[in-house]
């Protein structure tokens, strides 16, 4: 018996900027930029050593979507075959070098056709960069391993795609963390969410604002190189719709913003994004939220729709998890095996900013049996709802 959830995994770690001319009204104190570099040395990482009972963690990724594991301890584990992981992140223009790195064990088991291990095949947008890896037990006494390869060739501005598959179950597999470490040049040095300027200057640094804020501005230091250029910036809000988007010439200090209280993003509760782009290059996403991001509100699971009988000739039977959650902060849903034959899975269902609604998953199965099913919402700040428990019998 296998399963899979159906939404695409997401999480936004980074995200938001905006361009208008603005000057803070009164004097303000200037406070100290809390400066973060565009270019980090590690372009992305994604660490799942919070699991079981945490979140996965990390930055620099736009999405990521897991089929066929489970929550390890302290990593992500292989469930069944066909397992896959898919992880979107943004990188700047002008990188120069860029090192994939995975760390990662599997156990030796006679019959696999690796050596003895998982076969691994990691591809990067599309080109394969290992086929049928076979990942050794690492040393000390976790028994991890790093490995790295060289992926600069194969990356671009703007969005790209990297996935592991692992085609046969035979051997254990488990991965504890995945990152992509770059050198690269940037059009922008700095840049901060701040509720006003003065003097050139951010007065604060937040990645948090009321509906009842003026504004939410951005503050952006650009490169001496990119002074004259054009600068443009793509305002999301929490539907993914664009809100505000405009262009202007790069100095060496920009900011910009959108205006909050008494209109209508003061409605528009939830995680913001902004892309920013120089000279039609992308260069940077980061994100925000309006509203309130903690009201101590547990998500609450409403009911499932799903069918008491399914066939089981391996085929998708979908099913759809009704909830609530004040906080519209759902990071995770776990579905974990009370009775049957039955792998755990868990997934992002992608209904960050809702309050409530209701989202799809599937499960397929080639054993006769009876199932039932612990299902479980998380959310970002480690509110779990009350269980919810699915049978269904598979004929």
């Amino acid at each position: 018996m296998v399963a899979r959830p159906q939404a695409a995994v997401r999480s936004w770690i980074v995200g938001a900027l905006l361009l208008c001319t603005f000057l803070a009204s009164g004097t303000p104190t200037v406070a100290n930029p809390g400066l973060m570099p565009t270019a980090p040395p590690s372009a992305f990482h994604l660490s799942f050593a919070g699991f079981p009972h945490g979140q996965a963690t990390g930055f620099g990724v736009d999405a990521w979507h897991a089929i066929n594991w489970t929550l390890g301890d302290g990593c992500l584990r292989l469930a069944c075959t066909g397992a896959s992981l898919e992880i979107a992140v943004y990188l700047s223009a002008g990188a120069s070098a860029g090192r994939l790195i995975i760390e990662h064990r599997s156990y030796l088991a006679e019959g696999c056709p690796c050596g003895g291990f998982a076969p691994v095949t990691i591809t990067v947008n599309g080109a394969p960069i290992a086929e049928r890896f076979a990942p050794p037990a690492g040393a000390g006494d976790d028994g991890y391993t790093l490995d790295g390869w060289e992926v600069i060739s194969w990356l671009v501005p703007g969005r790209n795609v990297i996935r592991i598959e692992v085609a046969g179950s035979c051997s254990p597999y488990e991965l504890r963390s995945i990152g992509l470490e770059t050198s690269a040049t940037t059009s922008i040095e700095a840049c901060q969410m701040t509720r006003g300027i003065a003097g050139d200057r951010p007065i604060d640094d937040v990645v948090a604002f009321a509906s009842t804020d003026a504004i939410a501005a951005c503050w952006v230091q650009a490169a001496p190189e990119a002074i004259g250029r054009r600068i443009e910036y793509r305002f999301f809000d929490p539907a993914g719709d664009v809100y505000f988007e405009t262009t202007r010439t790069v100095d060496r200090f920009n900011w910009g913003y959108i205006r909050i209280a008494g209109w209508n993003a003061a409605s528009l509760l939830g995680r913001w994004h902004v892309d920013v782009y120089v000279a039609g290059e992308f260069q940077v996403r980061l994100s925000f939220t309006i509203g309130p991001t903690d009201s101590g509100h547990d998500p609450e699971i409403l009911g499932i729709d799903f069918p008491a009988q399914i066939s089981s000739n391996g085929e998708r039977v979908y099913g759809w998890v009704q909830f609530d959650d004040p906080d519209g902060d759902i990071a995770w849903i776990t579905f974990e095996t009370i009775d049957g034959l039955f792998a755990d899975f868990a997934f992002d269902p992608d209904v960050a900013a809702q309050t409530n609604g209701r989202f799809s998953f599937y499960v397929y199965t080639y054993l006769v049996q009876s199932v039932t099913l612990k299902v479980t919402l998380h959310d970002h700040d480690g509110h779990a709802s009350f269980p919810y428990y699915l049978t269904f019998h598979a004929r």
